[in-house]
């Protein structure tokens, strides 16, 4: 049973066990459950080695589970040649001459492998969660200019999910930011939004149903229970901000087949609509307007007017907005749009092909690197990294800092003047 501790369950196996033993039993067999904690199969398995190295028992099975599943088979005296198997019971013959250091040591190593085995059918991780950590692939991506030559390549390893739990976590997120789009503007008035109303009949001797106003959902008013009440229809749909962004990153790696990098794209000074067409041909090998196509670029900022449904003032500044605007099936996005906050996940998503631009990319692998990605830090962890930075950029003596403030009078009304003194002395030294 798991319900008792370690050393009163490894006290009553001993027990009787060893009073089989002594009866004269060629073999024994010890059930124990599946769900049975990691140490008290390792007592278990002591245990047994200590007894089948010391009685004069032949074998002893373990039986894992209500149906019997092999984890381990040892055989003491011939060194730790412990080897796991399935489809049999765990069998340990001991002859009936051992010494006991030999059948604690075989069982030693028998007990490591049967730790492990049970780790892994009831799906916990081993070696401290490694093996279920997915590790992103690092991947080639083709660089390629403006005509669609290949001129390099760039490595792209953005940190993901596990292959377990990635399509979960992506389909959650996406949901989640899904429902926060919503407006709920829509309002109706309910019963307790309007007035009373007056009673139509009194309370008792109609015959009728009792009735307290006309504003009733039941006499069909506008003041009704089931429309729309706005922001009280919201629900509490959030999802922390990390795991939104690395779904993003998740399915930027997945899509590492579809992504062309793109140089001298923000070197485009001019819309033209048929430019960028061919630019979107050559690199995606595929015609506009077919397939949803995303393109991520630093210089691609503009929106439309809500009203005039024209381009807005900021929107002229950048041509590549300028010339793509009217592109079916094709949308611009910046680098930092590619975020939580915007719908990075969702462009990211209903994206066939991306065609980003060089800088671009260096944004996305600062952003979302697997090793050192800025967007999986805290903000206190980021400024720390600013500092040390800027203190290694402009290294600076504290004493001569030290020296320099002793310098300055410890009253204010002196400082006027001696301030004046140092400017009239840089000066001079200046124009000599």
């Amino acid at each position: 049973s798991s319900d008792l501790s370690a050393w009163a369950w490894l006290r009553r196996t001993l027990a009787s066990t060893s009073f089989l033993a002594g009866k004269g039993c060629g073999a024994i067999m010890l059930p124990v459950r599946q769900t049975c904690a990691a140490k008290h199969v390792f007592a278990l398995a002591a245990a047994m080695g200590v007894l089948s190295a010391l009685s004069a028992c032949s074998s002893v099975r373990l039986f894992l589970g209500p149906s019997p599943s092999t984890l381990f088979e040892g055989q003491p005296g011939l060194g730790s040649t412990a080897s796991a198997s399935l489809g049999r019971p765990a069998v340990l013959p001991v002859p009936r001459r051992t010494s006991p250091g030999a059948g604690v040591a075989t069982l030693g190593a028998a007990a490591v492998l049967l730790l492990a085995a049970t780790r892994s059918r009831s799906g916990k991780a081993s070696a401290g969660g490694v093996s279920c950590k997915a590790v992103p692939m690092n991947h080639k991506i083709p660089v390629v200019d403006l005509e669609g030559n290949q001129v390099g390549e760039e490595d792209m390893q953005f940190r993901t999910f596990s292959k377990e739990t990635a399509n979960y976590v992506v389909h959650q997120a996406f949901v989640v930011w899904q429902y926060q789009q919503q407006k709920f503007s829509e309002f109706h008035p309910r019963r307790g939004d309007v007035k009373r109303g007056r009673k139509l009949w009194r309370q008792k001797g109609t015959g009728k149903a009792r009735m307290g106003s006309t504003y009733s959902p039941l006499f069909g008013k506008s003041a009704t229970n089931k429309n729309r009440h706005g922001l009280d229809d919201r629900r509490r749909k959030r999802i922390p901000r990390q795991t939104h962004t690395i779904a993003i990153s998740t399915v930027l790696q997945s899509k590492w087949k579809g992504i062309k990098i793109v140089d001298g794209l923000e070197d485009i000074e001019e819309p033209r609509y048929y430019d960028l067409m061919d630019i979107i041909k050559n690199t995606t090998g595929v015609k506009p307007e077919k397939r949803s196509t995303l393109m991520i670029a630093r210089n691609c900022y503009g929106k439309e007017h809500p009203i005039r449904c024209v381009p807005t003032y900021k929107s002229y500044r950048s041509p590549l907005y300028m010339a793509g605007r009217l592109i079916d099936k094709f949308e611009m996005r910046r680098p930092r749009d590619i975020d939580a906050q915007a719908d990075g996940l969702y462009q990211c998503l209903k994206a066939r092909n991306l065609i980003i631009s060089r800088e671009a990319f260096y944004d996305l692998k600062a952003k979302f690197d697997a090793s050192d990605g800025w967007s999986f830090m805290d903000t206190d962890a980021i400024l720390v990294q600013q500092l040390q930075k800027l203190v290694k950029e402009y290294p600076y003596d504290r004493a001569a800092e030290f020296d320099s403030a002793r310098k300055v009078p410890a009253k204010l009304a002196e400082r006027e003047f001696w301030a004046k003194e140092v400017r009239e002395k840089q000066a001079e030294e200046a124009s000599q």
